[in-house]
């Protein structure tokens, strides 16, 4: 064996999280090249620092899909070990990570045991062939790791071995600019000392640096997972190279080049809606549109009705024009018109509430189709009849978990 290693980190695969086809269609695609990629490298190893899935139960049909993937892997003798990241993680403990560990598809290094009340043991993975020790914790939603990492023992780890440790989670004093109003409890220091890698994921974004005696890294998610991502991140995993007799690792961005985008923002200020849309389609028409994904952004405050505009006409020409996919966001769009609503005379909240939603929708989304429309009238009913109030006897854990699991079912 020689003196190097090259193994590859991915993170935040989010597979089967966009809504939309063509970009479902995209973030596979992106998997399947990093595990194509990965097997024409010839690497030793890989790993997953959690977010395989972008739920723990999802559809079988996807399931099978990835697992044929991953199975490529094991075919070329190339080991894979994984966490469960938010998105993966039950607390019920059901979820495919277990199952596709159960067959042999990977190795879940996330194992840990307490050893009295007030402190955590990690359990490590070994293989002896390739001389690698790993450890790892699963990333829990709602910061709910933060306690196994407060009580974590030292560890005594061979420095003949490659030393690496898996985990997902945000850590506060080492987060990107983008995530500054984002607070956590869970600091770098908590992580283990002693460990040549830190594989992190979590962090939608690219990230490298020391800590102790190694190096931490966020490699950034395998495919973007929203429209800001879209803008922000290209697909990436990491290759790194491992020299057992200087103990330097060596990370190299491996960039996925997928699709083009083209990010399109337009301010409409101060404009009527005839005059918005002719400034929508007039500086549309400057840009080089075919088979990119295209970031529409409008903002600005107009005076008439936001519906009068017609995004949709105008997305449906960019279509025909061959663009690939098309995401809008209009968030900082609005209208200095009122929009007067008319209830009938009821005492009842629960059904003034209903109704003044109804009408809402149907008023001022007028860019939306039936079923989008009817989308958004059922999460906002779903919203409104959730029990949110604390409960005299419960723990802020216990709420925080409730609460957000009641929200995560609604949408």
């Amino acid at each position: 064996m020689t003196n190097k290693i090259c193994f590859a980190h991915l993170a935040d695969l989010h597979l089967g999280g966009w809504r939309e086809k063509n970009l479902t269609q995209l973030n596979f695609k992106a998997f399947q090249i990093a595990i194509e990629k990965i097997i024409e490298s010839k690497l030793e190893f890989v790993l997953f620092s959690g977010d395989i899935f972008n739920n723990a139960i999802p559809p079988i049909e996807l399931v099978e899909k990835v697992a044929k993937e991953l199975m490529k892997l094991k075919k070329n003798n190339i080991p894979l070990f994984v966490i469960g990241g938010s998105h993966d993680y039950s607390n019920s403990g059901k979820s495919f990570i277990k199952l596709l560990e159960t067959v042999g598809v990977f190795k879940d290094v996330a194992k840990w045991k307490y050893i009295n009340k007030n402190e955590v043991e990690l359990i490590f993975t070994k293989n002896k062939d390739l001389k690698i020790n790993l450890a790892g914790i699963l990333g829990k939603k709602n910061g709910l790791d933060k306690n196994i990492y407060k009580n974590l023992n030292n560890n005594t780890l061979d420095k003949n071995q490659l030393n690496i440790f898996l985990f997902h989670t945000t850590l506060n004093d080492f987060k990107p600019d983008f995530m500054n109003n984002v607070k956590t409890e869970i600091k770098s220091n908590f992580l283990p000392k002693g460990f040549d890698y830190y594989a992190g994921g979590h962090i939608h974004t690219h990230m490298e640096g020391k800590y102790d005696s190694g190096i931490i890294s966020y490699p950034g998610p395998l495919f973007p997972n929203n429209f800001s991502e879209l803008k922000r991140e290209k697909p990436i995993f990491n290759i790194c190279e491992f020299n057992f007799e200087t103990r330097e690792i060596k990370i190299k961005k491996e960039y996925i080049k997928l699709y083009e985008k083209e990010t399109i923002q337009i301010e409409i200020n101060n404009l009527n809606s005839i005059e918005a849309k002719e400034k929508i389609e007039e500086k549309i028409s400057k840009y080089n549109i075919e088979n990119k994904i295209i970031l529409l952004e409008i903002f600005g405050i107009i005076n008439g009705k936001i519906s009068d505009i017609n995004l949709n006409k105008i997305i449906a020409k960019l279509y025909e024009k061959g663009a690939f996919h098309i995401l809008k966001n209009t968030y900082k769009l609005t209208t200095t018109q009122t929009t007067k609503i008319e209830i009938k005379d009821t005492e009842n909240i629960v059904d003034i509430e209903e109704e003044i939603i109804e009408k809402t929708i149907n008023e001022t989304n007028q860019d939306y189709n039936n079923e989008e429309k009817k989308s958004k009238k059922i999460i906002i009913k779903n919203l409104l009849k959730l029990e949110l109030n604390k409960q005299e006897d419960e723990k802020n854990i216990q709420y925080e978990e409730r609460v957000s699991k009641a929200i995560e079912k609604s949408l």
